[in-house]
């Protein structure tokens, strides 16, 4: 049997689950039980939990796949299946998924059991019966096209520009790097659980944006000004929704000369970096440091929710 149904994502994914875990690691385990209790979103586990489980139908652990919607919406797809020795012979009647294995109240997602009417229904596998359960997740990033934004800078004023997260020049990132860098989990992920020392670089650029605001110039030329610093992350406040780093202060000595924009860099493999996100002055606003000044860059920000 076959069947599809929507999800509801629990207050407690937002508030607390997302800067422990990141996106991806919300949907880790699905979890299984026999309670029949409405799902609310202030909910925190299931009523009455009998398993849960890690191992897809491959009998691997942890896997998961990310599908592109369209420019700047994913899919993250996790495949989890139950065994007969885990779920047959149960009536089952609540689902979820977790980014935990441990049993308990660290549910990110809560819902019944239901028949194609929405009416709660419930389950029971046969001795000799699985359980597969497919489970996606929709995440949409913004913003995507080029958004006019402006900054303050203490003792000289207001600057303008736009601020866009950055298609990458290689065909296989789109807005994806925000997920993956090849190698690791990506910017998104260690923004969000302030994961520092992996993929989350700052640096200012001495080049200009090409027109389109989607494509970046590389670091080749950088030379000697190979000074990339790494973020560190202020503590995550409670129900905030939001993460921030904290400031980055470049001495004199660095980066004298004029600054078009900066940007968040993440590894793209082979030693090269990619911007993720970017702040483009506008005409006429660039930037002169001297080695008379320091330049702090203030914190940014990573807000999620529904």
């Amino acid at each position: 049997m076959e069947a599809e149904q929507h999800n509801l994502i629990l207050d407690q994914a937002y508030d607390s689950l997302i800067a422990q875990s990141g996106f991806l690691g919300l949907s880790n385990f699905a979890v299984v039980g026999t309670g029949s209790t409405p799902p609310s979103p202030t909910q925190t586990g299931l009523v009455s939990e009998v398993a849960r489980v890690q191992r897809d139908s491959s009998n691997n652990n942890g896997t998961y796949s990310l599908g592109t919607v369209q420019d700047g919406v994913y899919d993250i797809q996790r495949v989890r299946e139950f065994t007969e020795g885990e779920v047959g012979n149960r009536n089952l009647t609540e689902w979820g998924f977790s980014p935990s294995s441990a049993p308990g109240n660290n549910l990110a997602v809560r819902e019944l059991f239901r028949d194609g009417n929405g009416n709660p229904i419930v389950i029971t596998p046969a001795a000799d019966q699985r359980l597969r359960l497919i489970y996606k997740m929709r995440i949409a990033l913004s913003p995507i096209t080029p958004t006019a934004v402006s900054i303050n800078i203490a003792g000289i004023g207001t600057y303008t520009g736009l601020f866009t997260l950055n298609r990458a020049t290689d065909p296989n990132y789109g807005y994806q790097m925000w997920f993956n860098d090849r190698a690791d989990l990506g910017l998104l992920d260690h923004f969000a659980r302030a994961d520092t020392g992996l993929s989350v670089y700052n640096h200012p650029t001495v080049y200009a944006f090409t027109p389109d605001y989607t494509t970046y110039r590389g670091p080749g030329n950088w030379g000697s000004q190979s000074n990339l610093y790494y973020w560190t992350f202020q503590a995550y406040v409670a129900n905030s929704r939001q993460r921030k780093t904290n400031p980055v202060t470049y001495v004199p000595a660095d980066f004298n000369t004029t600054l078009y924009g900066f940007c968040l860099w993440i590894p793209a493999g082979g030693g090269w970096y990619a911007a993720a996100a970017q702040f483009v002055l506008d005409s006429g606003q660039q930037i002169t440091k001297t080695n008379l000044y320091k330049l702090t860059i203030g914190e940014w920000t990573l807000t999620w929710g529904p």
